[in-house]
């Protein structure tokens, strides 16, 4: 099973994906708050400080402001930039440290962001001093462009960590949950494979898993209690009704004995084949019973060589195809074996020829086929099965041609039994003309 085709990998990417998601907000968040922050701190510092020249000028002229601006300049640190121009109306220079004026209207004292002669970037506001003079003053926004920067490196690296983290402790703890949900699921196929006695395991964490463990295991107890209920009831019936028949038809064989009318001998003797007939019904039905409650496991199963018993059985059946004026064929291939009870494959293969010799008529044909996987088919030329009836078939007590037929309608319903009691399954087909029975695996694998 792939990583992402497995719940607890997607598990693991989704909480992955979240934890990138949440940072990469955090981080947007965090850098639209110092952007704002910063850009608000850099406008009002150059608004106080274009107020200041003002002033200045107001109260000492421009000879004064042109000192002061120089002074501000000769003074400035490394890490806090000033830019000053002030300049003629054409916009010429007159002293600063800014080459040429931006577009940006004096007029209405207009402010934002410029970029200089030499590239650097800076936000700035001017005024209009007087009709002959207008001030420009700006700050750098180099210092928030690297705080930015930093804060996203910053980020980035947490970001990675954190993910690496919820990775590997999202990664144990999905295999821990996944190993513990593992051996709850070979439990149960071993429990669907019949092993009924196999404990669903419980972790004594005292969470959802051990309480769906102990459900799981006391719904297997009763189940095995239930079987072995089922399974006691249908012996003791079983017994009871054989018993008192077997008793009935060694009276009737001992009133035989003593009569000497031949209409009652022949009366008495379809009495004891009633008997017989019942008693046989009953082991078939008893044999489906079990066969079905034995679904899935393997006691008792063995390999052995279906081409073998094919083999017996065809020659078996040869001899009574003969009488009948029947074509009997066989294509079997030699060594082809699988995992099951032999006797129960020569009673679905003596079911399914005997249904097809008696259902075909005089100069047809019946072929008996096995290959690899294994595939058994048994085909016939008969008349067929209609297509309403190629599942029903396969139910108790119905038979292909009711009027007239002889038996109880068990034969295919036991044969399907003991199909799945060995991991097969039974399938009929049109034939064009007559009927296919193919028996395979249930599962390929």
């Amino acid at each position: 099973m792939g990583l992402f085709s497995s719940l607890f990998g997607r598990l693991s990417l989704i909480v992955v994906m979240v934890s990138i998601m949440s940072v990469a907000a955090l981080c947007a968040m965090t850098e639209w708050i110092v952007r704002t922050e910063t850009q608000a701190q850099i406008e009002r510092s150059v608004d106080t400080d274009i107020a200041g020249l003002a002033d200045i000028y107001i109260t000492g002229g421009a000879d004064e402001l042109r000192q002061r601006m120089n002074d501000r300049l000769q003074l400035q640190s490394p890490g806090d930039i000033r830019y000053y121009l002030l300049a003629s109306p054409s916009g010429t220079a007159i002293t600063g440290n800014v080459k040429h004026w931006p577009a940006l209207s004096s007029e209405n004292s207009e402010a934002g962001p410029i970029k200089l002669a030499d590239g650097t970037e800076i936000f700035a506001r001017v005024t209009q001093l007087n009709p002959d003079l207008k001030l420009l003053v700006g700050r750098d926004t180099t210092g928030q462009s690297a705080l930015l920067g930093r804060i996203r490196t910053a980020f980035l690296i947490a970001g990675v960590l954190l993910v690496l983290m919820v990775f590997v402790i999202g990664y144990y703890s999905t295999r821990r949950l996944k190993n513990r949900i593992g051996a709850i699921n070979d439990a149960f196929r071993e429990i669907g494979a019949g092993n009924l006695t196999i404990p669903v395991p419980v972790d004594s964490r005292g969470d959802e898993l051990d309480e769906l463990s102990r459900h799981s295991n006391a719904m297997t107890k009763r189940l095995v209690d239930l079987i072995a209920a089922h399974r006691d009831i249908s012996d003791h019936t079983a017994h009871e009704l054989r018993t008192p028949l077997m008793h009935l038809d060694n009276r009737l064989v001992a009133a035989m004995r003593q009569s000497e009318d031949d209409s009652h001998i022949e009366t008495l003797g379809r009495a004891r084949k009633d008997i017989r007939d019942i008693i046989a019904m009953l082991d078939s039905l008893l044999d489906i019973a079990s066969s079905r409650a034995q679904k899935g496991d393997r006691t008792g199963l063995s390999e052995c060589n279906i081409s073998d018993i094919a083999g017996e059985m065809a020659d078996l059946f040869a001899e009574s195809a003969e009488d009948l004026g029947i074509d009997f064929s066989t294509d079997i291939i030699s060594g082809v074996r699988m995992i099951a009870n032999p006797a129960h494959v020569q009673r679905i293969l003596s079911n399914l020829l005997d249904n097809a010799l008696k259902y075909t008529p005089k100069g047809g044909a019946v072929k008996l086929a096995v290959q690899p996987g294994p595939v058994i088919t048994v085909r016939d030329n008969g008349s067929g099965i209609a297509a309403n009836m190629r599942e029903k078939i396969f139910e108790r007590f119905v038979r292909i041609d009711a009027n007239g037929a002889k038996g109880h309608g068990l034969g295919l319903a036991l044969s399907q039994a003991l199909a799945e009691r060995n991991g097969l399954i039974i399938g009929c087909h049109d034939a064009q003309p007559g009927a296919l029975f193919e028996i395979r695996p249930e599962r390929s694998d």
